[in-house]
């Protein structure tokens, strides 16, 4: 399987569990701090970014992943009441933490994948005209 599909089934595949955790009623999470489920947020959307940008879906834009992520959390976040889930705004400035952490980490890592070869096929270079046509 070439690698960028790997990377697109991933990001379906945890696309998936991320919103069957989140939505599913009544689970609760405890942890040895306080609002430990924030911690877990932060990691699941920063997660969940990084697999996007992966994935090829985004052509190396850090501010669609941005956007993309943003509203993707608003959703998630939003549409819980519907399932018996209470909505949290603290669970979803996590959430868009974990997004922004990711984007920053992009903004880095696209360059550093270029300059050591390991560039997925498939993404758009700013500044590139080639891949413009």
């Amino acid at each position: 399987m070439p690698l960028r599909r790997l990377c697109l089934a991933a990001f379906v595949a945890y696309t998936i569990a991320l919103l069957t955790a989140t939505h599913w009623p009544g689970l609760a999470i405890r942890g040895p701090i306080s609002r430990t489920d924030l911690v877990i947020h932060f990691g699941a959307f920063f997660t969940w970014t990084v697999l996007l940008a992966l994935s090829g879906l985004v052509r190396r834009s850090v501010w669609k992943l941005l956007v993309i992520g943003v509203l993707f959390a608003a959703f998630d976040e939003t549409t819980q009441p519907l399932f018996n889930r209470v909505y949290d705004t603290l669970d979803l400035l996590a959430n868009w933490a974990g997004v922004g952490a990711a984007c920053v980490l992009m903004r880095f890592a696209w360059p550093w994948l270029d300059r050591h070869g390991l560039t997925l096929p498939g993404y758009v270079y700013p500044g590139d005209e080639a891949s413009r046509a």
